[in-house]
């Protein structure tokens, strides 16, 4: 992993491979123009050489042969100045991040600037350009044979300038532990189906147990007593067998009273017998994006040691083809008793969801309950890469999320879940199927029927957490994470 330190801002220490920043128009940043000035000029003279705008996420690089103790030079764009935050310092940082290792620098500096316009703390400011390089290096390449690129010269050291020197430094191990999270979540999902099965996910909640997390795994016949038939129906043609891992994490012994995340853990979905097109199979080892993201949120709160309860719940089912497989028309009785008609074999998630939030509820209590999935292509088509959408039933948690979303740099946007767009059943309590027009609402409607009166709240990530370059994506390679650092400080934030 990169190694991340704080030291004191002077720029005549800038070395190695030296990141500067510069807004729109090529304008370099307070510290950046100080390093130019004191090398005669040499970063100025060269943009102006070039077709480097400043544009946000763009960037501009040389080699420095006449300077001893810089080897070479990344100049990364910030766009507009009045515009700055914490998300576009931590995707610009992703770029640069990028950049730097294209330079095959294994140490970079750089100063956390403070451009006029922007209203970003210092500290955060900070904060986010860690977050972005560390998400940024990240490199999914072990089944890649021969020299991997991971092998070859990287980024191994950061040292990031700042006057708040010291509130850096320990808030540094924080930003670590929490991209040991996000990038488990990003493993998870990158992972192929023959090796990221249910049994698999297992495997990887046991390792939390290191941390203090308690694991529970319910098998299928201890589901199949208890009722869990729609959960048990999606993974009904596979031979893998379905499970149902549940974490405990305890952070507050002063209190009894938990909170629950729940992820939807489809590891492979064919679509079942509601067959997908093959051009949008290759990506359905990602459906179980949700439940990668409880995951990494567990893993992280525990590594942070955070002063919070939380009980991760994690539905891993396979959606398969054979004989045995559930049916389009089939009318299965829920955990919670409700009976659901199967409109659509490919509306799977929900399913998973509706009885393990209804188990989860029965069995613990929680005083919250967030389920995350790659639920609906509609909400992809509504909302594109930029946002995922987020349903509740409380506007305390949905203001709490979003704002949690926006601190992290993993936006929500608020969408409706009125009772008219219910699918409408023929002959059981509820029917499952979808619908072209207001889908995401359409399942985060089925999923309101499993949470009684629990403050709940729905996160659809279809758009954001498979990794597909759609418009607004972020920058990252492969698997974004999306989900586990909004759990981090939504928990963290609400029990402090």
């Amino acid at each position: 992993m990169l190694k991340v330190s704080a030291a004191s801002v002077d720029v005549k220490n800038l070395s190695k491979c030296v990141v500067l920043f510069a807004t729109k128009g090529a304008t370099l940043a307070p510290e950046s123009a100080k390093f130019d000035k004191a090398h005669g000029g040499l970063v100025s003279k060269a943009l102006k050489k070039s077709r480097f705008q400043g544009d946000a996420e763009s960037t501009f690089s040389f080699a420095t042969p006449s300077l001893d103790k810089v080897d070479s030079v990344v100049v990364v764009g910030l766009g507009e100045a009045d515009k700055l935050g914490t998300y576009t310092w931590r995707r610009a940082c992703i770029v640069a991040s990028q950049e730097v290792n294209k330079q095959f620098a294994a140490e970079a500096t750089l100063v956390a600037e403070n451009i006029k316009g922007d209203k970003t703390k210092e500290l955060e400011v900070a904060k986010a350009i860690a977050e972005g390089f560390h998400m940024g290096v990240y490199k999914f390449d072990r089944f890649k044979t021969g020299q991997k690129p991971h092998q070859q010269v990287s980024l191994k050291k950061l040292t990031i300038q700042a006057k708040a020197e010291s509130d850096l430094k320990a808030e540094l191990p924080l930003v670590e532990a929490q991209t040991e999270g996000v990038n488990l979540a990003r493993d998870l999902v990158n992972l192929p189906p023959n090796i990221a099965n249910p049994d698999y996910m297992v495997e990887v909640s046991k390792e939390l147990a290191k941390d203090g997390v308690k694991v529970t795994v319910l098998g299928e016949k201890q589901m199949e007593k208890l009722g869990m038939n729609c959960l048990l129906a999606v993974g009904r043609a596979s031979h893998q067998e379905s499970r149902l891992i549940v974490m405990k994490y305890t952070g507050n012994k002063k209190s009894k009273d938990y909170k629950a995340i729940v992820g939807k853990g489809v590891m492979f979905d064919s679509g079942g017998y509601n067959l997908k097109p093959s051009q949008g199979m290759a990506m359905m080892k990602g459906d179980m994006g949700g439940a990668a993201a409880v995951m990494g949120a567990m893993k992280a709160l525990a590594k942070r040691k955070s002063k919070v309860n939380v009980i991760g719940v994690c539905g891993c089912v396979m959606n398969m083809i054979d004989g045995n497989g559930f049916l389009p028309s089939d009318i299965l009785t829920s955990y919670s008793g409700k009976t659901v008609e199967i409109g659509n074999t490919d509306a799977e998630g929900r399913l998973v969801l509706a009885d393990a939030m209804s188990y989860i509820i029965d069995k613990e209590k929680p005083t919250e309950i967030i389920d995350i999935a790659t639920l609906t292509g509609a909400c992809m088509v509504a909302l594109g890469g930029s946002y995922a959408g987020l349903f509740s039933n409380s506007e305390k948690m949905a203001e709490g999320l979003k704002e949690a979303g926006d601190t992290v740099g993993e936006r929500l946007w608020r969408l409706p879940i009125d009772d008219a767009y219910a699918a409408k059943p023929l002959l059981a309590d509820l029917n499952n199927d979808g619908s072209r027009f207001g889908g995401a609402s359409t399942a985060a409607v089925f999923l309101k029927n499993f949470v009684g009166d629990t403050p709940w709240a729905h996160l659809d990530i279809a758009g954001v957490g498979i990794g597909e370059k759609i418009p607004g994506t972020s920058p990252v390679d492969g698997a974004s994470g999306f989900g586990a650092k909004i759990f981090v400080n939504y928990l963290e934030k609400d029990a402090s």
